[in-house]
């Protein structure tokens, strides 16, 4: 476990390279000087980390002009589908890849970067997984990957006197003894009917060496069953059932919640806490603590003015060892780069050494299109045990249900 009040420093970074909020859909058609690029980043750390990779690009392309535009997360999709139609677009984008790929990937609105992939020089740097293909082509890569782990108040754990949890009987444990103490509410959550909150609880599920290739009713039940005791005991609240990721670290950040579940992507903001924080790993099952890895693809657009400044952009900002050392500075996130990962010096209290860890034991995502429709099955019925709208046991059969049947639209491969 780690435990100290930060170990990320976020330096300022001089000037804002934000030009564009939501509002063309690219540069100037034939504008060859003119790069866009889309992210839906809104933690402190990432956009920060995103202004100083920008940096690096302006630095080597003075001559560049580089709009960065800032889309809600939810509305990423729809707008790179409707390029489809306008054959005008982006010229790199950032997309949630996990979730996302399948339908990007097989509708044309994303540029094939396999010869870019094949020649490029530190490509042996990166692990397989860091690039994403369809039908023999690579339309993402990833530059670094995001875990979840478990924070804590360390101040509210001093005064109730109990240790940062290991293994999940251990986190019910203490999740009872804050409540029992009433000063503080035991845990911060995201429980949307979303596939964040699928993020959150399923991890439960792989500390028991279940996955979305060989779930079952009765493993599941028994992870909601526990969520809905939570929810009934007030360890969570019950607007839990609505909070997004960035929804649940709000209250944990005011100092009044003993524990969070989230991701190294939240440490960049650590300075901002009025208390000591530490972090550790996933609680842990019978087969261990495993958490899936995320974090955000980067892609060219089907319909970039200009390919190859597109590509040098993501290989000078975000694949090189310097762009992959600004994103772990700022934000916490893990380089895939080999040769960045193992150069950092991380002690045991460091707050990212337990995401760093788990980064070495993840579970896996099934080889399937519809990856995604899983994962909002299982959401949308995390949610509905929190909200009370459903028993442990009707969500858990619906979730199934809804995974098995999703599962057999994507070709029923794992």
């Amino acid at each position: 476990m780690s435990r100290h009040r930060t170990a990320i420093g976020t330096t300022a970074v001089a000037g804002m390279l934000f030009l564009a909020a939501c509002g063309g859909d690219g540069g100037e058609a034939g504008d060859e000087s003119t790069l866009t690029v889309w992210s839906y980043f809104t933690s402190p750390g990432q956009i920060a980390a995103l202004e100083e990779q920008n940096a690096l690009f302006r630095e080597a392309h003075p001559d560049v002009t580089l709009e960065s535009v800032t889309l809600p997360g939810d509305q990423v999709v729809q707008r790179l589908l409707s390029t489809a139609t306008t054959q005008e677009g982006p010229d790199v984008v950032f997309d949630n890849v996990v979730v996302d790929f399948p339908t990007l990937a097989g509708s044309g609105v994303l540029y094939d970067m396999s010869s870019y992939w094949n020649e490029y020089e530190d490509a042996d740097q990166f692990p397989e997984n860091a690039t994403w293909e369809y039908e023999g082509g690579v339309y993402n890569v990833m530059s670094y990957t995001n875990l979840l782990g478990l924070y804590y108040n360390a101040d509210a754990l001093d005064e109730i006197g109990i240790e940062p949890p290991t293994t999940i009987e251990e986190f019910d444990a203490a999740l009872q003894a804050v409540l029992e103490d009433g000063r503080y509410t035991p845990l911060a959550l995201s429980g949307a009917p979303d596939v964040g909150s699928a993020w959150v609880t399923f991890a439960q599920l792989l500390g028991e060496g279940v996955d979305y290739c060989n779930i079952s009713t009765e493993a599941v039940e028994s992870v909601f069953s526990r969520v809905e005791s939570w929810a009934e005991s007030g360890i969570i609240p019950q607007d839990a059932a609505t909070w997004d990721q960035t929804d649940s670290w709000q209250p944990f950040m005011t100092g009044d919640y003993a524990f969070a579940i989230n991701g190294n992507w939240q440490l960049g903001s650590l300075e901002d806490a009025s208390f000591e924080v530490g972090t550790t790993r996933y609680p842990a099952g019978s087969a261990g603590s495993h958490v899936f890895p995320g974090g955000e693809g980067i892609a060219i657009g089907e319909f970039a003015s200009d390919p190859d400044l597109a590509w040098d952009y993501i290989e000078t900002a975000f694949l090189s060892a310097e762009g992959s050392e600004i994103n772990y500075e700022h934000s916490g996130q893990i380089p895939m780069r080999t040769d960045v990962a193992d150069g950092l010096e991380l002690g045991a209290e460091d707050l990212l050494t337990p995401f760093v860890e788990a980064a070495t034991e993840t579970g896996t995502w099934p080889a399937n299109e519809e990856t995604g429709e899983m994962q909002l099955q299982f959401g949308q019925a995390t949610s509905s045990v929190i909200s009370g709208q459903a028993s442990s046991a009707d969500a858990a059969a619906s979730a199934v249900s809804g995974i098995e049947e999703a599962r057999e639209s994507g070709g029923g491969g794992c």
